[in-house]
């Protein structure tokens, strides 16, 4: 064999391992979401692994709760929910919070930050003696109300987007006033996501009214189910505001499942890319090229 031909063979191997490597790579860029319950999610990717608003018991007898079986999988960081990065939470209802589990995982694991706003950390604080010794596991963000503030946490871009809370009006008063509601925008190892907390459309409009055009890619959308009461034309204002590649309808109380089920099957007409999970620990992995 002359000098040339085992250089060309020599080419031909380099270039099929570089094939073959940068096709693990494309294949690697994928989101794998396991969920617990209403707003409730871990997601996963290549190198980092989040929970938003996992921790959470009490579901006001009308939302979904995680089994013990669940709770007991996260608090012991058992598979998948091992090796956390963040904590997310979009506020302190009882149906996203637990103080007294919050205050349990974070003492058990202090590599883990907790992302959420100053209102809920008072709340949790008030509800557990000594809370506030975690303090360096806090990575407090507090955005006014229709603004945001952007920070990079253990190596992920976060934007904290002040999201209005769902009103709820009695006697001409609205009893959500005071609740204190977050969105997320998260950098996953390029993927991004979003992720609404309580919040309707009309809250959402407003947002996006005083910051302008929305400029930040969307690979996935996890929106509350009252943002698309309207059906089709919801679906195709997020498609000319966010722009998601995917949606992911999140706490849809069981007793309406079945009716937001055929909602869910009739917008994929229009747009396929749309999810709906009911059982807690029920797991989609979403590929991107």
């Amino acid at each position: 064999m002359n000098i040339r031909m085992k250089k060309n063979i020599a080419l031909i191997i380099v270039l099929t391992l570089s094939y073959y490597s940068i096709s693990a790579q494309v294949k690697s860029k994928e989101l794998q979401i396991t969920y617990i319950a209403n707003e409730g999610f871990m997601l996963k990717t290549l190198h980092q692994k989040v929970l938003i608003d996992a921790l959470f018991s009490d579901g006001y007898g009308y939302f979904l709760c995680p089994s013990n079986e669940t709770t007991k999988q996260i608090m012991s960081a058992a598979a998948p929910f091992d090796s956390i990065d963040l904590c997310f939470l979009t506020h302190y209802h009882k149906d996203h919070l637990d103080s007294r589990l919050m205050n349990e995982y974070l003492s058990k694991y202090p590599s883990v930050k907790l992302v959420t706003t100053r209102p809920s950390l008072v709340f949790i604080d008030g509800e557990q003696f000594r809370f506030i010794k975690l303090k360096k596991q806090f990575c407090e963000i507090t955005p006014e109300t229709n603004k945001n503030i952007s920070q990079t946490i253990n190596g992920i871009p976060v934007k904290v987007l002040g999201l209005k809370h769902m009103s709820y009006f009695e006697d001409g008063i609205d009893i959500e006033e005071y609740m204190k509601n977050v969105g997320f925008y998260i950098n996953m190892d390029g993927i991004r996501i979003f992720h609404s907390g309580d919040t309707k459309m009309d809250n959402f409009k407003d947002y996006l009214a005083q910051n302008e055009t929305w400029n930040d890619p969307v690979d996935v959308a996890f929106v509350y189910y009252e943002l698309l009461n309207e059906g089709k034309p919801a679906i195709e204002y997020l498609r000319k505001t966010l722009n998601p590649k995917y949606i992911v309808v999140m706490h849809v109380p069981p007793s309406l499942y079945e009716e937001w089920a055929n909602k869910v099957e009739q917008l994929k007409q229009g747009y396929p890319n749309i999810a709906l999970f009911k059982v807690s620990l029920e797991h989609k992995t979403i590929f991107f090229d």
